[in-house]
């Protein structure tokens, strides 16, 4: 027999196992714990910064006299942007944030630039330079562009795809306008059992006068036929109407359709019919629809106006 040292297979085996998984560790496991490149965590804390500021933050203006979150109406004294709603001016800070304020969000449009990126600190120093970082912030509903007001909810430049970016995306609620809500057994007319209802609204209008009316007193075949804005019919391009039924969704609705009591229908006037500084009266004429509330006092828009939200996605990106 020979006796001399031999080395046996299995522990040639396990040796070179464990080999393999040392070096697979001290490859593949520092990655685990590096981010990325300086470049990289830069551009992420400035996207999520800017997301925070703009949907925790009501912003702050201030000048020699006074202060407080309104800086919407004090465009020439802002400290801060942000678009948080703010029940109270004089606090520094929101109850409700991602609830976005519709005023602030049509004054961050029309922000300039420079501001824009001075504000949200939107930029990095290079040996004493400002180098500016490009941007995207977008509020999307269903993937597109959300427009209030005319104005599309986008600042900055389209993403260059072939660019590092960091992105971040918030679920919000955006106020987006007003709108008057009735009932229509309690809306008014000039005369008792008639088919037209009278709402008075106090112009100039800021923004598209929206009317919502619930619970019809309807006949079988009833039927909105025609607005009109003291004594002149409007055109069907003058104002638009959507109609829900009892457990649906608010859509297209022609006039000659049949209207049924738990219907509502919202009617969407084009601000530019209310352009003075005077009172109008909104006549809306049915077809077997009967009203019992005789004026004065007439139904008003102002008596009745509501806030309408809509959910969206805030999206930055930075690179």
């Amino acid at each position: 027999m020979d006796d001399r040292g031999q080395i046996a297979m299995d522990f040639l085996l396990g040796v070179s196992l464990v080999l393999i998984a040392i070096g697979f560790t001290v490859q593949f496991v520092p990655g685990i714990f590096i981010s990325g490149s300086a470049g990289e965590e830069k551009l992420g804390y400035a996207a999520y910064r800017t997301s925070c500021i703009l949907t925790e933050d009501p912003g702050w203006w201030s000048n020699s006299t006074s202060s407080g979150t309104g800086w919407e109406k004090h465009t020439e004294n802002v400290q801060r942007i942000g678009l948080a709603a703010d029940d109270d001016i004089n606090s520094r800070l929101t109850e409700t944030p991602n609830l976005l304020s519709k005023e602030k969000l049509i004054k961050f449009k029309q922000l300039s630039e420079t501001e824009i990126v001075r504000k949200l600190g939107l930029f990095d120093s290079v040996k004493g330079t400002q180098m500016n970082y490009e941007y995207n912030i977008s509020f999307l509903v269903n993937e597109q562009p959300l427009v209030i007001d005319h104005y599309t909810m986008v600042r900055g430049k389209p993403l260059c795809l072939d660019q590092n970016m960091a992105k971040i995306t918030r679920v919000v609620l955006l106020e987006t306008g007003n709108f008057s809500v009735f009932d229509g057994r309690s809306l008014s007319t000039d005369s008792v059992n008639s088919s037209h209802a009278n709402i008075y609204f106090v112009g100039p209008a800021t923004e598209d006068p929206i009317i919502q009316i619930t619970n019809f007193n309807a006949d079988s075949n009833a039927m909105l036929i025609n607005a009109s804005i003291n004594g002149s019919t409007l055109s069907s391009s003058d104002y638009t109407i959507l109609r829900r039924q009892l457990y649906g969704n608010f859509s297209s609705y022609a006039s000659s359709s049949p209207l049924l009591d738990n219907d509502s229908l919202r009617i969407d006037f084009n601000k530019n019919l209310f352009s003075s500084n005077k009172s109008y009266q909104v006549r809306l004429n049915f077809q077997n629809v009967t009203f019992t509330r005789q004026g004065p006092p007439f139904s008003s828009y102002e008596d009745n106006i509501e806030k309408i939200y809509e959910h969206a996605l805030l999206v930055v990106e930075v690179w």
